[in-house]
């Protein structure tokens, strides 16, 4: 299936094209995933199906994605809340199995669809939260307090998501960001949940046959260029606002879904 794919896309002649796009998804991804915030970590999928298969973009990033999860988890190891978390893996694990069960179902174009949809409602939320900011506050006390049922509901998304399209940060962001907990908290329970979760990946993307040799060939081409994205995403924590930072991963993530649908609908 990877392999008819890759074909079509005479993957020796078009490397000069599809290495800098996969190279700029990993930066991405890793100044994300280094402690920067979650919104720029949602580009790196969009970005790499510009030019590759959903399947094979997944299977390329899904071993980055681990190694980058080991860094940041020990990183702030001393930090998770683990009743938080026991609640978030249990609610994204079953959210595995459902993507498990229907991933061989969904056509690369489900696929597009999903993570530029995904793109959309994660950026308009964003920029609606900043021009309703009042109601967004008076909403989020309302759910301050731990709830089973938004754990398992967001999670169980969250693990869905992830599994079908590496896009779980954003329904689990809608879970935890309400629960307002200290910046190092969030970060270290985020950081172990996403280790787990991807960790219990590997033994249904064998099953499925994800990997294949291409797809690996390409995680180690790339490879070099994590310790890179976690460089830049400490440097612009510490040299830009939150506020700008924000604002321009989120459009940018906005024009990606809209280039995303696009492409599927017209």
């Amino acid at each position: 299936m990877i392999e008819e794919a890759l074909s079509n896309l005479r993957l020796i002649n078009d490397l000069e094209v599809l290495i800098p796009i996969a190279l700029l998804a990993v930066i991405l991804v890793a100044i994300s995933k280094s402690g920067f915030g979650g919104a720029l970590g949602s580009l790196g999928l969009p970005v790499m199906v510009l030019v590759f298969p959903p399947k094979l973009a997944i299977a390329i990033l899904l071993p980055l994605y681990l190694i980058t999860d080991v860094f940041v988890a020990f990183t702030w190891r001393k930090f998770p809340v683990f009743k938080i978390l026991k609640l978030m893996v249990l609610g994204g694990l079953i959210g595995q199995i459902l993507g498990w069960l229907c991933f061989e179902y969904l056509d690369d174009s489900y696929i597009l669809i999903l993570i530029g949809l995904l793109a959309l409602t994660t950026s308009i939320r964003y920029f609606k939260d900043i021009f309703i900011k009042d109601y967004f506050v008076k909403k989020t006390k309302k759910i301050l307090e731990l709830s089973y049922t938004r754990a398992i509901g967001w999670c169980g998304f969250s693990g869905f998501s992830s599994f079908v399209a590496l896009t779980g940060g954003i329904p689990a962001q809608i879970f935890l960001l309400p629960l307002g907990l200290e910046r190092q908290l969030f970060v270290g329970t985020m950081s172990f949940y996403f280790l787990i979760i991807n960790l219990a990946k590997l033994p249904f993307f064998f099953n499925l046959e994800v990997f294949s040799q291409t797809s690996i060939l390409l995680s180690f081409i790339v490879l070099p260029i994590l310790p890179l994205g976690i460089y830049l995403g400490k440097f612009l924590n510490k040299k830009l606002s939150d506020k700008l930072f924000y604002h321009i991963s989120h459009f940018a993530l906005f024009l990606c879904g809209i280039n995303l649908i696009s492409k599927q609908i017209l």
